[in-house]
């Protein structure tokens, strides 16, 4: 039966088309992504990018919190959630996806400001966005950067062994065929969630991998963190050099992208920047905080992003900041 979660969420979207900038992909012919707008279009503009395995619903219990607030922009990116998923030969890429976000800010989300909130995967697309942008200019303003816990350096990563082996080239495709969809969601569940979500919300992501028979793809969607091996440390240097306030915000519990992934990301590239950084730790959240703790990241999220609030943030700790506005 259809999770009935997924169906709503289903029927807030829309859908576009979009055709992928990565030469292998050239013969492929267009595919459908799933975005949605939520919001008040003067209110400040948030920008949610979601991570690997899952989909944009990873923020519904934020989006909820904010949109009474906030402009809520969230995409399921090629291979995820409601989107399609091609087959076959087609690669997926950070990079491409990167330009995706891009020509949704200038398109369908009709952005010219707005702040950037990413995790796991979509932490290294949000990198590879803020370099695209950096590099060859854009017609809108990042205003802020927001990294929720994703391996954005890899030789810190404590990968699991199913994601070991379906990055496989040997063990990963047959697992994509003979995984199935549940036994897939109930360990996410179980494994990156504290506590373990319940069979309503296991349900929907089960919901989401399995539109189009998801799970038969999951070779190919791992397939970033090679990307990402290759191109870690130019974004992340590129983050430091730029000019995007940026906080850090993580789940101590996260034994998958560990702490010290952020510990690195913010003593290496944030601390000593004289453009406004801060790191937060949210001690009682794992792999997913917008999931786990959704009342503190919204309120984290409605602090400048790299900034001290000056007060106490409920459930969360300051790690540091620095700035001009620190």
């Amino acid at each position: 039966m259809p999770s009935t979660r997924v169906q709503e969420w289903a029927e807030r979207g829309s859908s576009v088309r979009w055709r992928s900038t990565t030469p292998e992909n050239a013969g492929h012919a267009d595919v459908t992504v799933r975005v949605q707008v939520r919001g008040d279009r003067d209110r400040p503009a948030l920008v949610l990018v979601h991570g690997y395995p899952t989909s944009s619903y990873d923020f519904h219990r934020v989006v909820s919190l904010l949109e009474d607030d906030h402009l809520l922009c969230l995409v399921d990116l090629p291979g995820y959630g409601l989107s399609d998923k091609p087959r076959g030969d087609y690669r997926y890429s950070i990079l491409d996806d990167a330009r995706l976000v891009d020509h949704l800010v200038r398109t369908t989300f009709g952005l010219d400001r707005f702040t950037l909130v990413t995790h796991d995967r979509g932490d290294s697309v949000g990198l590879a966005l803020l370099d695209l942008v950096r590099t060859e200019g854009a017609p809108y303003d990042v205003t802020g950067l927001v990294m929720l816990n994703g391996n954005v350096w890899l030789p810190l990563a404590q990968l699991t062994g199913i994601q070991k082996a379906l990055l496989s080239p040997v063990a990963g495709p047959p697992l994509s065929r003979l995984l199935p969809t549940r036994v897939f969601a109930r360990g996410l569940a179980r494994r990156t969630c504290t506590p373990a979500l319940d069979a309503e919300e296991t349900a929907a992501i089960e919901g989401m991998l399995a539109h189009q028979d998801g799970m038969r793809v999951q070779h190919r969607l791992i397939q970033y963190l090679h990307e990402r091996r290759v191109h870690e440390a130019a974004w992340l240097e590129s983050l430091a050099a730029g000019p995007v306030p940026t906080s850090v915000v993580w789940g101590e519990l996260d034994t998958i992208a560990p702490p010290r992934v952020a510990d690195l990301v913010w003593t290496e590239h944030l601390q000593g920047r004289q453009v406004p950084s801060a790191s937060w730790r949210i001690p009682t959240a794992n792999h997913y905080p917008q999931l786990d703790r959704p009342e503190v990241v919204a309120a984290l999220l409605r602090v400048p992003p790299g900034t001290d609030p000056g007060h106490p943030v409920p459930g969360a700790r300051l790690v540091g900041a620095t700035g001009p506005t620190a």
